[in-house]
């Protein structure tokens, strides 16, 4: 698809170094040789000697230096939560850990993995050790969906948010979740991002609390990002087909489709982007974190060697 292709290139252009730990599971190592061959990122792997001669950097975690050092600044990230320099020698020795010291430290720049991993394990030391990104309060996922030429009616891409990280958003984060959206659009879209943030009502024809969280979410967005694209709360037909909008919300200056979609809740969410790629064919490519100080991406533990190498072009597009 053109903007996995697009986004391919830029990866290129950016050869970032992408760590992968889980080598023990032969997706990962197969979507290693894949990304390596293709020059798409710098692959890391952990404990392969024989990757050299393919091209592949390896980071030895039996290196007593390297522990040490690792340990080291674990211990200074976490000593305030009461870690030992001790106890930090024993958390590095689990791999989840040592990746995120190593993006910390900045040996590497990005790290995918969930392939064999829990995602609350990934996700929770992610945000021990990485943290979210300069401004943010919440880390959030999002869906970048890439439909075919049989159902691009309403654009050939658009991203679904947030999909897979919090439950039920209060207004403040759900804007908050909206404005790292709209700010990932930047970086994936090449159109401008036009943002909808959905409710099951339209410009407050309902009286509810629901509702009136979308509505206060869309005005703090709107104060912030003061020359995007938004309308809120709207319903989804509203916000994708221009003759609804008219009839349903007639005084709106936006002009649909929307791109991105922000919807009130979990639920919606995971309901929204699964109900899309399995009636259109949709290429569902995530989840995709945002909010984070550095990039790292979770796999499903049913992941494909595709999704894999799909999730490193993304994370390389991320990184700095």
């Amino acid at each position: 698809m053109a903007l996995l292709e697009d986004l391919t290139n830029k990866a290129k252009a950016k050869f970032p170094r992408i760590l992968l730990p889980e080598s023990s599971d032969s997706r990962v190592i197969e979507a290693a040789h894949i990304l390596t061959s293709q020059k798409i990122a710098q692959i890391v792997l952990f404990d392969i000697d024989s990757e050299h001669s393919l091209g592949i950097k390896t980071i030895n975690r039996e290196n007593e230096d390297l522990k040490a050092k690792y340990a080291q600044t674990l211990f200074e990230i976490r000593k305030h939560k009461g870690v030992t320099l001790e106890s930090a020698l024993e958390m590095i020795l689990n791999p989840t850990i040592f990746s995120m010291i190593a993006l910390h430290r900045g040996d590497v720049d990005g790290v995918v993995m969930g392939a064999i991993t829990p995602s609350q394990e990934v996700l929770s030391n992610a945000l021990r050790i990485i943290g979210v990104s300069k401004g943010s309060k919440l880390v959030s996922s999002l869906f970048l969906m890439a439909f075919d030429q049989n159902h691009k009616m309403y654009g050939e891409n658009m991203i679904f948010s947030d999909c897979a990280m919090n439950i039920n958003p209060n207004s403040e984060e759900l804007a908050e979740i909206a404005q790292s959206a709209y700010e990932t659009a930047k970086l994936f879209l090449k159109e401008e991002p036009k943002m909808a943030m959905l409710s099951f009502s339209t410009n407050q024809s309902a009286n509810h609390l629901e509702v009136d969280k979308v509505k206060d979410a869309t005005d703090t967005l709107k104060s912030k990002l003061v020359d995007a694209q938004i309308i809120g709360n709207i319903q989804l037909d509203a916000a994708l087909d221009n003759e609804v909008l008219k009839i349903k919300y007639p005084e709106a200056s936006f002009t649909p489709p929307a791109n991105v979609l922000i919807f009130p809740n979990l639920d919606a969410a995971n309901i929204g982007y699964k109900l899309v790629q399995r009636f259109s064919g949709a290429k569902a490519i995530g989840p995709i974190l945002q909010g984070l100080a550095k990039p790292v991406n979770d796999l499903s533990r049913g992941c494909s060697v595709d999704e894999i190498v799909n999730t490193v072009v993304i994370t390389a597009n991320q990184s700095s």
